[in-house]
């Protein structure tokens, strides 16, 4: 965080006074957003900054300036918060707490903790400056819900170059909306001639009337006018000179001033262009220098584009079109000069704490093997934080090709890839990457073995298959000590692999001691993992109690943790669902079986996804929607067919195209509350099946196999093989065999 994004910027003399505009910002007092838009150089924050000081006294004001980083919801709305805390320290407590569960929480728990708190606060302002460079719908959608519900006494102020992603036609029409725009920012040819002649410059009406007319009124067009103009003493040519729009416009005066400007100062100023925010302890640094304290000064002093982001002028930064007008001349004069700045920006930011902004700069001067280093470092607290959109951003950026060939890079982005529900082909192909490479440094030394990370990912996505899975799961668990916080996912992963191999009892013991690990109540995702599959484990063994108390806690905990919407809640809803899709209350199971289904759809063809479409087309017959049932299974066939292998997946399908060739006629002949489990099984145990044939056949195990059949045999009211025989005579069971003719069954 840095702590004059949370200051309003000095003023400087000199400035038109816009009381006009200022009465306007006011008025927004009673409407639900107030909205300055214009582009950029039109004095958007030098009004906010007149308001400010002019009516801070009357009501607090919370300045809240976005810069590139802003884009990460979480991160977006911790500055917020802060920004509020700098007038009441109480506020947006619980809120910030929240927000510490990732971005689905936003919405849900933080921003209806933090309309609470304001609520009880009282009036105030809240200002957020320079929208436009926060490029993400959520935080769109997010200040859109903070903008419909907060507390009327709260004015909300959004400061951009354009107009946000808000319901602004809906606001205008409902009287919602007040709006300060370009056409209001232009100066006239009045308050021109004004600052033409606080500036000793004097020109005649009608040319100020002509240079008004060039820049269109646009402010940061006339400032830079007045710059150039105390240099030539022919003002009618100069007046003259330049036509066209704003950019070309700026870069016409950027150059007439930067010409006039000493040779030392110029350079400092080049060369501080790569700095977002400049400070006389980070200019020294980067630059190599020393004096940058007085050479900031001497450029505010100068008006020089340079703003002062706090009162005692300790943090500055140049005027957004004037730093791109030095960029692109650094670039153009000395580009080897670029990367160096960076590097050395980098290591500042570093040794200062500033990891995020120690990334940034290792980014931008492409050292991969430091950015690679840095963002390993940070990547999972910030995935543990919920702030993955930093992480991808950061990714994203680091897209030539010595950096995509990073391994340790990669498996950063196989895990952001596994946690994002993006194919498994992708989450593979970044393994492949890190596997290829030799991996070294902070995340090598976070697990036992370079091998160790490469297997925990590939078993926890199943990205290999089932088999493939266990037997890394298995691996990890052998290098891995006791103590390390890897053990659960493993743990869970292996319970995971073994459950859908069909072996069902051999599943239990590793998803329990998963449970039990030192930590593993704070990994939330793998903990609803495990609690998913002892639920269905508990189904399967004919314990419906403790299935649905298992699937509750895990759709609960997802819920709780805020993580409802992504792919980790999948399993949670799935689980539930199969639990329920044994009862009576169809309509549920269903709408949890398709959220499962819809949750894990962007991951592709993958087991949690086939599984969920299996289990809804069971619910779907059992409901007696045959058509819905049919489309589902027919899609679970073409998943199924890209996995590299099934387990018990593949005779799951078999049974529910069974269900739908043969339907059952239960009621009158096999008892009350067989479930499908159960009748599985019957159907084996009646053709003469052993145990261990039905285990094999239906890849579960033994035990399992026998505690469905004493299941069954109090359920039908009998005790020996014959006479479950003798109550299952009376019509072909079940219809027949998946996929035979139907078989008559009598006693042997």
């Amino acid at each position: 965080m840095t702590p004059t994004k949370l200051k309003p910027p000095r003023l400087r003399a000199g400035l038109v006074r816009r009381p006009e505009l200022v009465g306007r910002l006011r008025e927004g007092r009673d409407r639900a957003l107030t909205l300055v838009s214009a582009p950029a150089g039109y004095g958007k924050t030098t009004l906010l900054a007149q308001w400010h000081a002019k009516d801070r006294t009357r009501r607090p004001f919370s300045w809240i300036a976005f810069d590139g980083t802003d884009s990460d919801p979480v991160r977006l709305w911790s500055d917020v918060i802060a920004g509020l805390q700098e007038t009441d320290e109480r506020l947006g407590t619980a809120s910030m707490a929240a927000l510490s569960q990732g971005p689905h929480a936003i919405s849900e728990a933080a921003l209806p903790l933090l309309v609470e708190d304001l609520a009880e606060s009282g009036p105030r302002v809240i200002i957020l400056e320079d929208w436009e460079v926060v490029r993400n719908p959520l935080c769109d959608r997010t200040l859109g819900w903070f903008v419909e519900h907060a507390p009327t006494e709260v004015q909300i102020v959004v400061s951009s170059r354009s107009d946000p992603g808000l319901p602004i036609a809906r606001l205008r029409a409902n009287g919602d909306l007040a709006e300060v725009r370009a056409s209001d920012l232009q100066l006239s040819a009045s308050e021109a001639g004004s600052l033409l002649g606080e500036a000793g410059i004097q020109l005649e009406d009608r040319e100020i009337e002509r240079l008004v007319a060039r820049i269109e009124g646009w402010p940061a067009g006339l400032a830079l006018a007045v710059l150039a103009l105390r240099e030539r003493r022919d003002h009618r040519g100069f007046v003259d000179a330049f036509s066209g729009d704003n950019r070309y416009v700026f870069d016409y005066l950027a150059r007439e001033v930067l010409d006039g400007v000493e040779p030392g100062m110029h350079d400092f100023m080049l060369r501080s262009s790569v700095l977002t925010r400049l400070s006389a302890p980070l200019c020294d640094a980067v630059l190599e220098t020393s004096g940058s304290a007085t050479m900031l000064d001497e450029i505010e002093r100068s008006n020089l584009f340079l703003v002062a982001l706090d009162e005692t002028g300790s943090e500055y930064r140049y005027h957004h079109l004037f730093a791109a007008t030095l960029k692109r001349e650094l670039q153009s004069t000395d580009p080897a000069a670029v990367p160096r700045l960076h590097a050395r920006a980098s290591e500042w930011f570093e040794a200062e704490g500033d990891v995020d902004a120690a990334i940034e700069h290792a980014i931008a001067c492409r050292d991969v093997a430091r950015a690679s280093a840095l963002v390993i470092g940070r990547a999972q607290a910030l995935f543990t934080s919920g702030r993955v959109a930093t992480v991808a951003r950061w990714l994203a950026s680091l897209d030539w090709t010595e950096a995509t060939a990073d391994p340790q890079l990669a498996l950063i982005r196989a895990q952001l890839s596994g946690q994002s529900g993006r194919p498994r082909d992708e989450i593979e192909h970044w393994l492949g990457v890190a596997e290829a490479g030799a991996l070294t440094g902070p995340l090598a030394n976070r697990v036992a073995s370079a091998d160790t990370a490469i297997a925990l990912m590939r078993s926890a996505y199943l990205t290999r298959g089932l088999r493939t899975a266990e037997r890394e799961a298995r691996r990890t668990l052998e290098l891995e000590p006791p103590e390390s916080p890897w053990r659960a996912t493993a743990l869970n992963s292996l319970g995971q692999a073994l459950y859908l191999l069909g072996r069902t009892d051999d599943a239990r013991a590793p998803l329990e001691e998963a449970r039990a690990h030192h930590g593993a109540a704070e990994r939330t995702p793998a903990a609803a993992l495990g609690l998913s599959y002892l639920a269905l484990i508990a189904l399967d063994q004919g314990d419906g109690t403790e299935a649905e108390r298992a699937a509750r806690e895990a759709v609960a905990l997802v819920e709780t943790h805020h993580l409802d919407s992504g792919i980790v809640a999948a399993n949670p809803h799935l689980a539930l669902g199969s639990v329920l899709s044994e009862g009576t209350d169809l309509h549920t199971a269903i709408a949890h079986l398709e959220r499962a289904v819809v949750l894990s759809a962007p991951a592709g063809s993958t087991y949690w996804h086939a599984h969920a479409l299996l289990r809804l087309a069971v619910a779907q017959h059992r409901l007696g929607d045959d058509e819905a049932a049919r489309e589902t299974l027919d899609t679970a066939r073409a998943e199924l067919d890209r996995l590299p292998d099934l387990g018990m997946l593949g005779p799951l399908h078999e049974e529910a195209e069974g269900d739908l060739l043969h339907r059952r006629r239960r009621e009158g002949y096999l008892g009350d509350g067989l479930s499908d489990a159960e009748l599985r099984v019957l159907r084996r145990l009646v053709l003469g099946y052993s145990v261990a044939d039905v285990a094999r056949e239906l890849w579960l195990s033994p035990n399992t196999v026998k505690s469905h059949r004493r299941s069954i045999y109090r359920k039908l009211g009998v005790t020996r093989r014959a006479e479950l025989l003798e109550r299952t005579d009376a019509l072909l069971l079940l219809e027949g065999h998946p996929g035979d003719e139907p078989v008559i069954v009598g006693p042997s």
